[in-house]
């Protein structure tokens, strides 16, 4: 897809994850009648609910067509060639003149040629301690170990697996704070854990959410702030965070300071003395920490 050299009229999507909905939102901002299909109940079903239904109204409000809830059943070209159809799980036919399919990636490690390490080429990740080692002699880092694909867990493997080869002194790998953000228009960052996850593996947690646009610089920006919150999770034993999430312009930049917090643990007291810059969307994360108390 990102290497098309011309546009094509209509577009249908399957997968609503980041992938998906970043690749669906640029071909519909450069022209194409975009259809985006979902399995889940919203968009980025990965992500907080909030931030998922919030995703569904930019998608729609853009004019692109989301079905969610659905799966696709089959798919049959036209007789001429010039696209396809795809029939929908709950009965509905689409059309559209091509198909990007966005349901996830799977590693293909006998395609790497691990056999020949000594690693099995079926597994699905490469098995690395926290050195990045792999075997003896061996360190593997990157998508492979399935760490999280991106690419900034690649670089920070990287370099604790250069240290650990050259015998430097180093921390051992930590993904305690592994950010994600997906790149649309508004964009959705987060870290750490979900409020679904948090409870199910702390039991009590205590949740806050401030809406992006009610902030003093949301309501400035207006387009792109006028969805989405900022969500911050808390375990009420430690009094810390473990989760967040910010939606709107910048969120990969605002979520800098969600990492900072949950990986070393900042007491979410000692956050909320904080004198945050205004008007600027971190004042939403403050907003969030005072429904924490």
């Amino acid at each position: 897809a990102v290497e098309a050299t011309e546009l094509p009229r209509s577009l249908l999507v399957l997968g609503a994850g980041p992938v998906g909905l970043e690749l669906a939102q640029a071909f519909h901002r450069l022209g194409t009648a975009v259809t985006v299909v979902e399995a889940g109940e919203h968009a980025l079903p990965m992500e907080e609910p909030e931030q998922g239904a919030a995703m569904d109204e930019v998608v729609r409000a853009e004019g692109m067509t989301l079905h969610t809830g659905v799966t696709a059943v089959s798919v049959k070209p036209f007789d001429d060639g010039t696209g396809l159809w795809v029939w929908l799980s709950d009965g509905t036919m689409v059309a559209a003149e091509r198909l990007l399919v966005a349901t996830g990636r799977r590693l293909d490690l006998g395609g790497l040629g691990v056999a020949a390490a000594g690693l099995d080429p079926d597994a699905k990740a490469v098995a690395v301690d926290p050195h990045l080692r792999a075997g003896e002699g061996l360190w593997a880092v990157g998508d492979v170990t399935g760490k999280g694909a991106f690419t900034h867990v690649a670089v920070y493997q990287g370099r604790i697996a250069a240290a650990d080869i050259l015998g430097v002194g180093h921390e051992p790998a930590d993904y305690t704070a592994v950010p994600r953000v997906t790149f649309t228009d508004p964009e959705v960052g987060s870290v750490g854990l979900t409020e679904a996850q948090a409870r199910a593996l702390l039991g009590r947690v205590r949740v806050g959410v401030a809406a992006t646009g009610a902030s003093a610089r949301g309501w400035i920006h207006g387009p792109g702030a006028e969805h989405g919150v900022v969500k911050l999770v808390a375990d009420v034993g430690r009094g810390v965070l473990v989760g967040g999430s910010v939606m709107g312009p910048a969120a990969g930049e605002v979520v800098g300071l969600l990492v900072l917090a949950i990986r070393e643990r900042v007491p979410v007291a000692a956050l909320r003395e904080l004198i945050f810059p205004y008007p600027t969307f971190v004042r939403g994360v403050e907003d969030a920490l005072r429904q924490l108390e």
